[in-house]
């Protein structure tokens, strides 16, 4: 029953405000829908509370700090949550604690309530007291207690220091107690092998339960993944994925971490590759994806047409020696599209790009007024 608690006051934090009638129905599935709306089921959590359902004091002590039901009304919530942890509720206790603090009552009263919050089982009530606990070595069982008790943060607050297999131990539950963290370091543990092997399915799996459940890191990981394994179809996933992850990890050391394969030969990165693909192998210096990519965006196929950034991308495969982008790059001089229009820029680059071998850079050097073919 106080792990039921303890899960019922968790659903309404992560689910968004508590709705008095969304608890109702979790405390009495089977029980009729009082008329009258949310006040109507808070109603129906007072009768209830009343009548000594100490969960239902719980749920009503949210309802009441939301505001959801009416007014909120701060002072009748703690009076519930007393109420409740009174009768045994752990998760109320936790609740009572955050009260007493804001109300700036004593620490010893918040200890007090935490205290007996981490004893009935909550786990937040546990990593809550923790925080503040000058011994080193009873903070570290108040989290592995709110560990056990479901709490990822306190898995994760005392991997440091534990053996590897404990410690990837502690990353996996995390990560399936819905930590995306959790999933990210316990992803990376097993690829490298920590507890001894590495484990490269399990790896991808718990990324991507930590990329479903909306980590950065972990979607910039299962990138890396994607891209080593190599197929098409899931490079340009991971392509995207570690683009738009890279930030949670430190973009160069991100990408840093993909150069290799961008460049090894199992890449398979050409005009028909994904955009993602390519714009990560830009950014890595391939300028053949630059080139590419450049006529993708200068087209709008598949990506927004942007003329400065397609200016941009053949700019950069131009410097790198891809005397078609050099071609490509007149183009938008000569029409002014995406750049300053620049004649004499233009007849340059055409002259450079001619002189190594690009035909109809030779015939638009030669003749300003040809038309794009």
């Amino acid at each position: 029953m106080l792990a039921l608690a303890a899960a019922l006051l968790a659903t309404a934090v992560a689910s968004g405000p508590p709705m008095a009638c969304e608890r109702l129905a979790s405390l009495f599935p089977n029980g009729p829908r009082p008329p009258g709306g949310e006040p109507g089921c808070a109603a129906a959590l007072r009768e209830a509370c009343d009548a000594g359902r100490r969960l239902a004091c719980a749920e009503l002590g949210r309802v009441l700090e939301a505001g959801t039901a009416g007014p909120a009304d701060p002072a009748g919530a703690a009076a519930l949550h007393r109420r409740a942890c009174d009768a045994g509720v752990g998760a109320a206790c936790a609740r009572l604690a955050q009260h007493l603090r804001e109300a700036g009552q004593p620490a010893r009263a918040v200890t007090e309530a935490l205290e007996e919050g981490c004893a009935l089982g909550s786990g937040a009530a546990c990593l809550e007291r923790a925080a503040a606990e000058p011994d080193l070595a009873r903070g570290a069982r108040l989290r592995e207690r709110a560990c056990d008790l479901g709490e990822a943060e306190g898995c994760l607050a005392i991997v440091a220091g534990a053996p590897p297999a404990r410690a990837q131990a502690l990353r996996d539950r995390a990560c399936w107690l819905g930590s995306a963290d959790g999933c990210a370091a316990a992803g990376a543990g097993l690829a490298r092998g920590d507890a001894g092997r590495e484990d490269p399915v399990a790896a991808r799996l718990r990324l991507e339960r930590g990329c479903e459940l909306g980590g950065a890191e972990a979607c910039a990981r299962l990138g890396l993944v994607l891209l080593a394994e190599g197929r098409r179809g899931e490079a340009a996933r991971g392509a995207r994925l570690l683009v738009e992850g890279c930030p949670a990890l430190g973009a160069e050391e991100c990408l840093d971490s993909a150069e290799a394969w961008l460049k090894g030969p199992q890449a398979v990165i050409d005009e028909g590759s994904d955009p993602a693909l390519l714009d990560l192998a830009c950014r890595r210096k391939v300028p053949d994806a630059c080139a590419w990519l450049g006529r993708m965006v200068q087209e709008g196929r598949r990506v927004p047409a942007d003329g400065p950034r397609a200016a941009e991308l053949y700019r950069r495969a131009c410097e790198a020696g891809r005397a078609g982008a050099c071609s490509d790059l007149g183009v938008l001089y000569r029409f002014g599209a995406g750049v300053p229009r620049d004649e004499a820029r233009a007849g340059a680059l055409f002259a450079g790009a001619c002189a190594r071998g690009v035909e109809r850079a030779c015939a638009l050097r030669d003749d300003p007024s040809r038309p794009l073919d």
